[in-house]
């Protein structure tokens, strides 16, 4: 299959499995939290706001989005009760983690 089969194949994948993703901010938002997740260290709030994914009003009312349909949760930090940390969803891990075998064969 050509290039743009391929491009063509994952961007269904996107549809069928990730509907609430609908903007790249969007994935960029949850590519960053799930990155540092996978580190052991998940972003707080002023972390992503500084990665400047997007304007801050903008990241904050998709961040609210995301975390209303669960993509994203929310968590009391480990380290400090007080603070609270983004982390994504085990569904979403899941489907990411079938994008990315996606992804592999092509």
């Amino acid at each position: 299959m050509g290039i743009f089969g391929d491009l063509k194949r994952l961007r269904r994948f996107e549809q069928c499995y990730l509907p609430q993703l609908t903007s790249l901010e969007d994935f960029d938002m949850v590519w960053e939290i799930g990155y540092h997740q996978e580190q052991g260290t998940p972003l707080t709030l002023k972390q992503l706001l500084l990665l400047n994914i997007a304007p801050g009003a903008t990241l904050q009312r998709r961040l609210r989005r995301l975390l209303a349909l669960g993509v994203i949760r929310k968590h009391s930090s480990t380290d400090d009760r007080r603070s609270r940390v983004l982390t994504v969803s085990p569904r979403t891990e899941q489907v990411f983690e079938r994008y990315a075998r996606l992804l592999a064969r092509l």
